[in-house]
């Protein structure tokens, strides 16, 4: 379970930093809407475990939701798509 929840954050990063880079006007803001969403259900499933993971992808949901209809700045973008390329790295190889 926790190796299909490392490849999700590896999926979301992925599209968060494409986003990032072809502009929201594009096919991928819908998408980033719907992992944003998905990324928050995520974090709220398991928030009942109080760790910070489940908080950091509430916050990246946020952000990602955000990022789906305001402009942000490309540096938040790519910080949040290595964040969450990193913890689904970890949670793939790293148990």
């Amino acid at each position: 379970m926790i190796k299909l929840l490392g490849i999700f954050d590896i999926v979301s990063a992925i599209i968060f930093l494409l986003f990032g880079i072809l502009g929201m006007f594009n096919i991928l803001g819908n998408l980033v809407l719907l992992v944003g969403m998905l990324l928050l259900v995520k974090g709220l499933v398991f928030m009942s475990e109080l760790n910070i993971a489940s908080i950091s992808d509430i916050i990246c949901s946020v952000v990602m939701l955000t990022a789906s209809f305001y402009h942000l700045n490309f540096i938040i973008i790519v910080v949040v798509s290595v964040f969450l390329f990193q913890k689904g790295v970890l949670s793939l190889f790293g148990r």
